[in-house]
């Protein structure tokens, strides 16, 4: 080393030479990972060996970006301070990408190695509006207009409804559902009020054979009353986005199928666990509005992309989701659940006593403010 070269000086540019070196590398890296999906079928597990890439890319930026302001730090001790944090940072996002990757691939194993490329014919779903009139809706997630259910956890509302809106998403036909979060609290003078956490419009469209596809959503997180971001968003046939399967009319256990596929964006797969059964005494026991008595679906649902954050879910045959139980990395209850308080053919179901709305009124009002155009009520 020259007299005078700063050693985090070095450090950097030897980084940089590092990456830029695997430039031709990388390309053929590309290039073979073409040919693996291509002739070896292994398509699955070869786009989550190329994530993997992109997730380790991602975190050499991160760290050269850290490392970059570190040179800023006056102090020599902070600066040492600075460049080990930006060490552990880097190793923990090792482990993130690691972790993701395995999850993708336990995704392969379940729907396999073929590309999800479906091409959907919009001719073999049904008109939204049919359904329920004359065309019998998904057992697990009925698409009639005005179904709605409300969740109760934590100091939130979730309410979920069906508006009579159909819109088309990569040229189906597909049901708008709105999915609004509302934390619950009181004010000075004890009046209640629901502040928005998220707010979803989803689409989903019925296949003949009574399939709930998923054609994608709209979403935003609120901050302090302002749209803070729209992770999760994706739309059916944009940016190579593609619709999946909810869930199946006739699902089959140890069988599951992609609910999405927006790649590094929107990932959630389900898997089929149960045809006819009850939540255990771990997961909380059965729903108290809504029982199984041993008849619901289960299901395990999770975005690879977010491994640590499963859910076994429970759908009950012609009343649809009931229970989500929350899992730990190691797939065991974690004792958070969120279960369907009450449910009915339109949001006046909010006013049901038992549903357990505080102020519905106030909840009215903020559904009207978030959601005007699909399920503002005029007086």
């Amino acid at each position: 080393m020259s007299k005078g070269s700063n050693p985090i000086t070095v450090m950097v540019v030897g980084l940089a030479a590092a990456l830029s070196s695997g430039a031709s590398a990388d390309e053929f890296s590309v290039d073979r990972a073409r040919a693996d999906a291509t002739d070896g079928g292994q398509a699955c597990s070869t786009h989550a060996k190329l994530l993997r890439r992109a997730c380790s890319a991602d975190r050499n930026d991160d760290f050269l970006v850290h490392i970059a302001d570190c040179v800023y730090v006056s102090s020599e001790q902070d600066e040492r301070e600075c460049r080990a944090e930006a060490r552990a940072d880097r190793a923990e996002k090792a482990e993130e990408c690691e972790d993701v990757y395995e999850a993708r691939l336990e995704v392969c194993d379940l729907v396999g190695e073929m590309r999800f490329d479906i091409e959907f014919d919009p001719a073999e779903f049904v008109d939204p509006n049919d359904i329920g009139d004359g065309i019998d809706p998904n057992p697990y997630w009925p698409l009639t207009a005005g179904h709605t259910h409300v969740i109760i956890a934590d100091g939130e509302v979730t309410v979920v409804t069906a508006t009579d809106e159909v819109r088309e998403v990569g040229g189906l036909p597909c049901r708008v559902i709105r999915d609004l979060v509302f934390e619950e609290s009181a004010d000075e003078m004890g009046e209640i009020e629901y502040d928005a956490v998220e707010v979803t419009q989803d689409w989903y469209a019925q296949h003949v054979d009574g399939d709930a596809i998923y054609c994608g959503e709209n979403t935003y997180e609120v901050e302090d009353g302002l749209i803070d971001n729209t992770d999760g968003s994706f739309a059916n046939g944009t940016d190579r986005a593609r619709a999946g399967f909810l869930v199946r009319a006739f699902p089959v256990p140890g069988e599951g199928d992609r609910q999405e596929m927006a790649t590094d964006e929107a990932e959630d797969y389900v898997r089929y666990e149960k045809l006819m059964t009850t939540p255990s005494n771990d997961e909380g026991g059965d729903v108290d509005a809504f029982p199984c008595n041993g008849t619901c679906l289960q299901t395990f649902e999770v975005n690879p992309r977010d491994p640590g954050q499963a859910e076994y879910k429970y759908y009950l045959p012609g009343t649809g989701f009931v229970l989500a139980v929350k899992l730990d990395e190691d797939g065991e209850p974690t004792g958070e659940r969120e279960e369907v308080s009450c449910l009915g053919d339109s949001l006046d179901v909010l006013n049901d006593p038992s549903c357990g709305i505080a102020d519905p009124a106030a909840l009215f009002d903020a559904l009207c403010t978030w959601a005007p155009e699909a399920l503002c009520i005029d007086d």
